[in-house]
């Protein structure tokens, strides 16, 4: 009987030893602290903040434009350009000029004959352009020259550069007009059958130019 009772009581003692382990267990693991939480991303710094965006050029990537002050103020078309945006601030143009001056011819209304002066001649004018767009008020805001070559008659030739600074508007959709004001220099060496003349001639100059860009 005493066997029986000694062996109950150290049953009962096992038990009560395993409950214990199995509830500190329990308790430790309610007592583990909880994961951190993922802090918050640091609020970004007006630094980081994107830059403001440069002033644009016109929409498209390839467009055609002409100089409106040769049609209004010289009496016809004389140049025309083949503008490419090589950035978005910054285009790139070839110039392209061609002008045809007819021969005159004098008739006697009294004899009824006719004299022909032998004056006419094919200006051709090939050159280079370019624009940067600086900033934006109101306006884009450009700066930019050009040099051309224009062969008016045989041995004969100007040379042209131009350095502008200008504003272009938006007419509407991929129509632009650019004003431009800046200086110019023009080189003439025209060459006669008896004498050569040079002359330099340096002021300040006016553009309008009509660009669409349909590229």
């Amino acid at each position: 009987m005493k066997k029986i009772f000694l062996a109950a009581l150290t049953a009962m003692a096992l038990c009560s030893y395993s409950y214990a382990q199995d509830d500190e267990d329990e308790y430790e693991e309610d007592e583990a602290p909880a994961a951190a939480a993922p802090a918050p991303a640091p609020a970004a710094s007006e630094s980081s903040a994107p830059a403001a965006a440069p002033a644009q050029s016109g929409a498209g990537f390839f467009g055609l434009g002409l100089d409106l002050t040769d049609a209004i103020i010289n009496g016809g078309v004389q140049k025309f350009y083949a503008t490419i945006k090589v950035a978005p601030n910054m285009e790139l143009s070839i110039i392209f000029g061609l002008y045809h001056h007819g021969e005159t011819t004098t008739e006697n209304k009294a004899s009824g004959g006719e004299v022909d002066h032998g004056d006419d001649y094919t200006q051709l004018s090939l050159g280079v352009g370019f624009d940067m767009f600086i900033a934006q008020i109101l306006l884009p805001i450009s700066v930019g020259g050009e040099l051309i070559y224009t062969h008016p008659a045989e041995d004969n030739m100007q040379l042209t550069l131009n350095a502008w600074a200008g504003f272009r508007a938006s007419l509407v959709a991929n129509f632009y007009l650019t004003g431009k004001v800046g200086l110019g220099f023009d080189y003439y060496d025209v060459e006669t059958a008896t004498d050569e003349d040079t002359r330099l001639d340096v002021g300040f100059k006016t553009q309008l130019q009509l660009h669409w860009f349909f590229m």
